[in-house]
């Protein structure tokens, strides 16, 4: 701590402490504790102003600026590249989760159209439903027995000459 006048100059100014009228000091009894050192001491601040000084251009500065960036931008790469590959796992292992859980509902599905369709292709049912189309058994003389390489190609000469496709 400097002094007081320092602190009341930056409120009052200088001008307006020299108007003021002495003080009057009274002495009643001797002080118990010694002055404060310094205390008459008066400090003054001068304002400076450093707007008008321009820095010198240091070369060795520009340097260490420059390697101090590629530094952190080189960290940076390999940070992003040592997490890459655990990222790239963990979107894997979702995708992967996400196929386990379609192959699974599919093989419900799968498990699900084969009843259904056993059930359609029973015995039982085929059965009714011939008898609710009026359907019969083929006659032995009108049941054919394919033979050759193509099946298609033996069942199209095979056919009678009425249901032949034109």
């Amino acid at each position: 701590m400097a002094s007081f006048a320092t602190f009341v100059n930056r409120f009052v100014g200088v001008s307006e402490l020299a108007d003021a009228p002495p003080a009057v000091w009274t002495r009643t009894e001797s002080p118990r504790l010694r002055p404060i050192a310094n205390e008459d001491v008066y400090l003054f601040v001068k304002r400076i102003d450093n707007s008008s000084v321009v820095r010198a251009v240091d070369p060795a500065a520009r340097r260490a600026r420059s390697h101090s960036v590629l530094v952190g931008f080189t960290a940076a790469v390999l940070v992003i590249a040592g997490l890459v590959p655990i990222a790239y796992n963990t979107l894997a292992g979702f995708t992967l989760q996400n196929l386990r859980q379609e192959q699974e509902k599919l093989k419900q599905e799968r498990t699900m159209l084969e009843a259904s369709e056993a059930g359609l292709l029973s015995y039982g049912r085929l059965e009714k439903l011939a008898a609710a189309l009026n359907m019969v058994d083929p006659a032995p003389q009108q049941v054919q027995f394919l033979e050759g390489k193509s099946k298609t190609a033996e069942a199209r000469n095979n056919l009678p000459v009425e249901v032949r496709p034109h």
